[in-house]
């Protein structure tokens, strides 16, 4: 069991913040009403950083997120829309820009997760799960680009999965996997696309959280992940000096391996 230090940690991004790259001045979290882009987006704005909160459909939780964020560092702002859809990714990413003034990060946190076995998933639970992870990602990547070019500067960060690189037999999260897998080739991809550019990509591998669904009973590290590590992660590639650091995926995972349910 979690000690209490760690439970009350989950909500808390991070005390003491690390300097991020002093070009960054503004961030869109996307998905960041709730859980882990929440606690990514109150970390930016704790850093300094002006930081628009990405919704769909959860406007309250959204503003609530927005509210904290400009306690912390005024600015930001809301912006909803369906990222799956190319229109409308295109749209929050300029939305963001425009009201922030600018555009330096980009953190590609959207993706749902269902655990259902493969043969009994729907056509539309099998479009949701790759969609809403892969499909969003390289939207609002693609819009991103355009802006961050302009200044040849940008650090794109998207959210996957510890150990993605080496693909779990899951039958319950196939589409999820596949989507996460997705994520780890467009990373690689992307980077060596806008090396030249001033521009990294690269990617946070999730682990199982403390609020996960499903849990092992004995974690290699003692405890599961908290928000203030998968923040931790962030820092390092917004520090100024991981700008050689391009590409690649840091598993936030304390050791743990997926298992294989085959």
């Amino acid at each position: 069991m979690a000690s209490r230090k760690h439970k009350a940690s989950l909500g808390t991004p991070d005390e003491s913040p690390r300097r991020v790259d002093s070009r960054i001045k503004a961030a869109l979290v996307t998905g960041s009403a709730r859980r882990n882009g929440k606690a990514l987006a109150l970390y930016l704005a704790r850093c300094g950083v002006r930081v628009a909160v990405h919704y769909r459909s959860s406007k309250r939780e959204a503003q609530a997120t927005l509210d904290e964020c400009n306690a912390h560092t005024a600015g930001g702002c809301l912006v909803k829309g369906d990222l799956t859809d190319a229109g409308q990714a295109a749209r929050v990413v300029n939305q963001a820009a425009r009201h922030l003034g600018s555009l330096e990060v980009l953190v590609n946190n959207v993706g749902n997760y269902l655990r259902k076995d493969l043969f009994e998933l729907s056509p539309e639970d099998w479009r949701d799960q790759i969609e809403s992870s892969l499909y969003s990602s390289f939207y609002c990547t693609q819009a991103a680009v355009k802006l961050m070019r302009a200044h040849r500067f940008g650090r794109i960060v998207n959210l996957g999965y510890a150990a993605n690189e080496r693909p779990t037999f899951n039958r319950l999260t196939v589409p999820y996997h596949i989507a996460k897998t997705g994520i780890g080739m467009l990373t690689r991809s992307a980077a060596g696309a806008l090396a030249r550019e001033g521009i990294t990509v690269n990617t946070i591998g999730v682990g199982i959280m403390e609020n996960s669904i499903i849990k092992p009973v004995n974690p290699p590290a003692g405890r599961f992940a908290q928000y203030a590590d998968l923040c931790h992660a962030l820092a390092f590639f917004l520090d100024a000096a991981s700008d050689h650091i391009n590409g690649t995926q840091v598993d936030v995972n304390g050791g743990w391996v997926p298992e294989q349910i085959l």
